[in-house]
């Protein structure tokens, strides 16, 4: 069969196939009571998307453009007089053992264990071990005092 006589016959099939009338009232009926639904206050809506949106984009550049934007800010901290590139990023270099020998009161001790001179830590060890040390040494260090050290009689 050719393409045409597939149409001629989908066609004759299709002339056959009819339905009811009372049907095709209640199907029509059925279709005519449906409604789209409605959304309330759309014009409200719409209206305060808008004045969201404009809010929103003014508090932003207020934000982004008001030159006190970091709290506790000075004219001096956003701009400084002199404002040369050596100055700028000398700001920013941290100092040289400033925040670590500050926060770690055994960083010297660490240090030396990690270039591998274990005397002095042995030796805070078995104060320790006597009971007569002041601090107890933290437990990474006492871990590589037991590898390490042995106790002296």
């Amino acid at each position: 069969m050719t393409s045409n006589q597939w149409e001629s016959t989908y066609r004759r099939a299709a002339d056959q196939l009819h339905s009811p009338a009372p049907m095709d009232e209640k199907l029509l009926d059925s279709a005519r009571a449906i409604k789209p639904i409605r959304t309330i206050n759309t014009r409200n809506s719409r209206l305060l998307s808008k004045a969201a949106s404009g809010f929103s984009a003014i508090a932003i550049a207020i934000a982004l453009l008001h030159p006190a934007q970091y709290l506790g800010a000075t004219p001096g901290q956003i701009a400084p007089q002199e404002n040369n590139r050596e100055q700028g990023m000398e700001r920013y270099r941290p100092k040289p053992g400033s925040l670590r020998a500050k926060s770690d009161a055994w960083h010297a001790l660490r240090a030396e264990v990690a270039a591998g001179s274990y005397i002095e830590l042995c030796a805070q060890w078995r104060r320790q071990q006597r009971a007569s040390a002041e601090e107890k040494l933290p437990a990474d260090l006492v871990l590589k005092a037991k590898q390490h050290c042995r106790i002296l009689p």
